[in-house]
């Protein structure tokens, strides 16, 4: 009966430490995966955003091109 006491006591002491431990391995875990979905949702705007200027930018100069060479006749 002793031992069964001591190993008792032992436990209530590590169980606590050990779930605190997990949990806080679980949230770091998370922060981590969350900070890599951002930077990649980040890098994925950054690239539209680019995207979209370079063709407002050359709208402009397609539509010139387009017009000369309907009037050249040549498609």
């Amino acid at each position: 009966m002793n031992e069964i006491n001591a190993f008792i006591t032992g436990m209530s002491t590590a169980v606590p430490g050990a779930i605190s431990t997990q949990v806080s391995a679980h949230s770091t875990g998370l922060m981590q995966i969350n900070s890599a979905l951002n930077q990649q949702r980040d890098s994925m705007m950054g690239i539209t955003n680019y995207v979209m200027g370079v063709k407002k930018m050359s709208s402009g100069k397609r539509k010139y091109r387009e017009l000369e060479m309907l009037k050249k006749g040549r498609f």
